[in-house]
């Protein structure tokens, strides 16, 4: 894993996502390289924010079965994010007179998530409720970076740019909303259990 080079990628993202994006276009690597090289180093470090807040202001009050099973669903929700919106938003392509790339989606999608994952990381660490909502809308500057790089990764005409990026993040949104929802939905069964599974 190459930190500097998340950190440079992060940062060009966030503040210079044109260039960055035309960048990232030119580049010969694969979708690969940027979900284990970009998005699980980040996936790793959202996981572990939230398990060092468990265990620290959890500290006996949080099963062990719950804090695995959030561990699980940490995990999992991001990389279902990545690999069912990438496919949908290549699949639909064609109808906003965009070119098919699976390899450019996963990109898109990987580093349309930059901001996604910066505040997930912060929240993780900051369980306020109220903080965490403002966290959270300020990842909706992902919808920003998305709309950037949405023309560049698949050749979207200026006319089609909009509607693309729209459905785009209302595809990413209803992926992580149904992963979401589906895994608390049986984590929350392991929510205060008896004491013997509790730290």
């Amino acid at each position: 894993m190459n930190f500097i080079a998340i950190f440079s990628r992060s940062k060009n993202i966030l503040f210079k996502p044109a260039e960055e994006w035309a960048a990232i276009e030119k580049e010969n690597n694969n979708a690969s390289s940027a979900i284990f090289g970009y998005a699980l180093p980040y996936i790793i470090a959202v996981t572990v924010a939230s398990l060092t807040v468990a265990f620290i202001a959890g500290f006996g009050w949080y099963s062990l079965g719950y804090i695995v099973l959030s561990t699980i669903s940490n995990i999992i929700t991001p990389f279902a994010v990545i690999i069912f919106s990438s496919i949908i938003i290549n699949a639909i392509a064609p109808g906003f007179e965009s070119t098919k790339n699976i390899g450019n989606a996963f990109k898109l999608v990987i580093y349309s998530y930059t901001a996604a994952f910066l505040t997930s990381i912060v929240a993780g660490l900051i369980p306020i409720p109220i903080f965490s909502t403002l966290i959270g809308i300020a990842g909706l500057y992902s919808a920003f970076t998305l709309w950037m790089g949405i023309s560049p990764m698949m050749k979207t005409p200026d006319h089609k740019k909009v509607s693309y990026t729209i459905l785009s993040f209302v595809i990413m949104m209803g992926v992580y909303g149904v992963t979401f929802l589906t895994l608390n939905l049986i984590t929350a069964a392991f929510y205060f259990t008896n004491s013997t599974f509790r730290f």
